[in-house]
């Protein structure tokens, strides 16, 4: 090769090359880099899932644990209940006895309360007390009375029994069931209120397995109407459930009625937590509800949904063998739809259900209204 030729050429080669070798080298530094922030970011992610993982053990542990307490709780009741009633049987068991001379909280058939109420027979009884069938003689008519069952009055008791009555009267609805007064009879507290002879939609429904589809959706349009009316008045029932739809007929044809409200609570009412109470049940709880946090309009929504659920295809959502398991699966699953059940159940209708069962509040409709109108969509 000429001499000056490759002089020639080292001198314009030379440049080039370093120009060349330099950004080679700065190419492999941004591949460096970029790789670098490649693993940061796996290690990131790999530490955020690991904590949504931690995080969601958490929430089922604290399901699994409220879900006992509430077993536990419907359990305690339920001996209580049994317990009370039993000793009504024993001869000679004259209990702690008021004014008007009867065991707390256990009426009998001819007695007189408060020269007013003549009871007439037992409609039923549970955990927190027992409801009579009565003659109202200074309004004419026959009522409910609802007494406390316990043979222990606390004073948490007679808030929440008093609440009940506070919490009610708000509301005047014709499909709600209308309460007339609270009373006491020395040791003996009862509630009086409107009877409707029929029978509830749970009982219907074991009874016809289910109902016509018009009818249910009818039933569930007319009991969403009561719960609205509830809202409107700032109660929120907290244990809407197919046991608390009593059907009835009247001089106009079927009647509708959301009842008990001994689980309402307006938004005054502080303080009042599941301890030693039942406040609510489970195959219709919120995931929140049972979880033990606060309660909102959005909580009757979705006990709303069970209850639709039920209404339409003959079963709650989740169907387990224990109040703990059903409270898990309410947290933790997404139930079935409800056309898989039952293929007649309108499209339409089964997207309002779903959409009302959502586990989170602000995925479920924001009001009653709303839920009320896209079941008839």
């Amino acid at each position: 090769m000429d001499p000056g030729a490759f002089v020639a050429f080292t001198i314009f080669a030379t440049p080039m090359g370093i120009v060349l070798i330099s950004k080679y080298f700065k190419f492999r530094h941004h591949l460096i880099e970029l790789e670098e922030k490649r693993l940061l970011a796996g290690q990131q992610q790999g530490t955020s899932e690991a904590t949504r993982r931690l995080e969601a053990r958490v929430q089922n542990l604290e399901t699994i644990v409220s879900s006992v307490d509430h077993e536990l709780n419907l359990r305690i009741n339920r001996v209580a209940a049994e317990a009370s009633h039993a000793r009504r049987l024993l001869p000679g068991q004259a209990g702690h006895t008021g004014q008007a001379g009867t065991s707390l909280g256990l009426l009998q058939v001819g007695q007189l309360v408060l020269g007013r109420y003549k009871i007439l027979r037992e409609l039923g009884h549970g955990g927190m007390g027992a409801v009579y069938l009565a003659d109202d003689s200074k309004l004419g008519e026959r009522v409910a009375l609802k007494t406390i069952l316990s043979g222990e009055i606390t004073d948490d008791l007679l808030v929440r029994f008093r609440g009940e009555v506070q919490a009610a009267r708000k509301v005047t609805h014709p499909n709600v069931i209308r309460i007339h007064d609270l009373g006491e009879d020395g040791a003996i507290l009862f509630l009086s209120m409107e009877y409707i002879e029929g029978e509830t939609l749970w009982s219907r429904i074991q009874r016809l397995r289910r109902l016509p589809v018009p009818e249910a959706l009818d039933v569930l349009d007319e009991v969403s109407a009561g719960v609205a009316a509830a809202h409107a008045a700032g109660v929120v029932h907290r244990d809407l459930k197919p046991q608390n739809v009593l059907l009835g007929a009247g001089p106009s044809g079927r009647v509708v009625k959301v009842l008990d409200f001994g689980l309402a609570k307006a938004p005054t009412m502080t303080g009042l937590t599941a301890t030693g109470f039942i406040l609510g049940t489970p195959e219709y709880m919120a995931p929140e509800q049972i979880r033990g946090g606060s309660v909102d309009a959005r909580t009757d929504v979705y006990a709303l949904g069970a209850t639709a659920y039920f209404a339409l295809s003959g079963q709650p959502p989740f169907v387990r063998d224990s109040p703990i398991a059903v409270g898990f699966a309410q947290v933790t699953e997404e139930p079935t739809p409800p056309r898989a059940l039952r293929p007649e159940i309108p499209e339409a209708a089964e997207q309002a259900i779903l959409r009302a069962l959502a586990k989170a509040p602000a995925d479920r409709f924001p009001d009653v209204a709303s839920f009320r109108a896209a079941l008839r969509a």
